[in-house]
């Protein structure tokens, strides 16, 4: 196998020859088809990564300062999520939930209004 850092598909060709010189005809021919099958079909490209997915290369101390963050802002509005839950308790003990896949979901817009103190803490930079 070729030690290079960014090798050629011609490096590849002798190591290749020499493997499929000791296999059985029929292995050989089978190596052939594959290789001729990979040249039918193009390559897939190369992954990309959008902003949503810029997460994935932070590092531990960015991962640690949001989780600060989120922990914070949970103790800062522990009061809020209380009374909030609270709320959803009793919508659900008097039955006035709707299930999700019902397909008759509306707007809450009271639920919006009253959760608008959590997108204060969020629509910051996590740097504070």
């Amino acid at each position: 196998m070729p030690t290079e850092l960014h090798p050629q598909p011609a490096d590849y060709a002798k190591p290749i020859a020499a493997v499929v010189a000791q296999m059985p005809l029929e292995r050989a021919a089978q190596v052939y088809d594959s290789v001729r099958f990979l040249q039918s079909h193009p390559a897939y490209p190369p992954s990309i990564t959008d902003e949503d997915d810029d997460w994935l290369n932070d590092s531990e101390e960015q991962m640690q300062a949001e989780d600060e963050l989120w922990n914070a802002a949970q103790a800062r509005h522990q009061d809020q999520f209380a009374a909030l839950a609270a709320v959803a308790r009793t919508q659900i003990d008097e039955d006035m939930h709707r299930p999700v896949e019902s397909g008759k979901q509306q707007p809450i817009a009271s639920l919006h209004a009253d959760m608008a103190w959590v997108s204060e803490d969020f629509d910051k930079p996590f740097s504070d």
